[in-house]
């Protein structure tokens, strides 16, 4: 079952897995799926200088790659996890929706939420104004 915590999960650093384990343990999600290191977008092409399998190789390597997206009945879910959420997690956040929902031809767009350890001062206000979930999760020692 997706709930139950992992040593590993694609695309996950291990500090990232730990984080998204405790995610599981405190909040017990209500979704029925969760996806891993999701593809969207699509990628991008090096020209026609380059053979079609490099360029195939090219376009499948450089789509964009989501933490997790969780699926809910009435919905969808973004989850970018990070130790520290700054300026990179905050656009990763902004951006992936409308990527998602193009490569899935959503018609709601999914919610996103970053999940973290701790959160920059400055870029908290910035997911506020934009709608996008913030949970912070301070680090614990694990027995």
């Amino acid at each position: 079952m997706d709930r139950v915590p992992r040593n590993s999960y694609p695309h996950l650093l291990p500090e990232d897995a730990e984080l998204w384990n405790d995610f599981l343990v405190q909040f017990s999600p209500p979704h029925t799926t969760f996806m891993y290191d999701v593809s969207v977008g699509p990628g991008r092409d090096p020209g026609d200088m380059y053979p079609a399998s490099i360029r195939n190789m090219a376009l499948h390597l450089s789509k964009r790659r989501i933490d997790v997206v969780g699926i809910r009945p009435d919905g969808v879910d973004i989850f970018e996890l990070t130790q520290s959420a700054g300026l990179k997690a905050a656009g990763q956040a902004i951006v992936y929706p409308h990527i998602l929902t193009v490569t899935w031809s959503l018609s709601v767009p999914p919610t996103t939420t970053i999940i973290c350890r701790n959160c920059q001062d400055d870029i908290a206000p910035v997911l506020w104004a934009h709608d996008i979930r913030l949970i912070v999760i301070p680090l614990t020692i694990h027995a």
